[in-house]
């Protein structure tokens, strides 16, 4: 099944962030600057890590080096 690179990239950051909210809460003490402070901090790393995915042939690498 074959997804548009947008849908990709959505699907990417959504998933990243419905994973990582729930696992920062844990990790973190439960003040809410501090959440807030890990919440930014994953965005800033999912969006590049799920643009070099869609869009630079993340996905398609990945996919080889598994099937090997």
């Amino acid at each position: 099944m074959s997804r548009s690179a947008a849908v990709q990239f959505a699907v990417t950051v959504v998933a990243a962030v419905l994973i990582g909210v729930p696992l920062a809460t844990v990790l973190t003490p439960p003040d809410p600057y501090t959440q807030l402070l890990s919440l930014g901090a994953l965005l800033v790393v999912t969006l590049p890590v799920a643009y070099y995915l869609s869009y630079r042939g993340g996905y398609e690498s990945l996919r080889t080096r598994v099937d090997q």
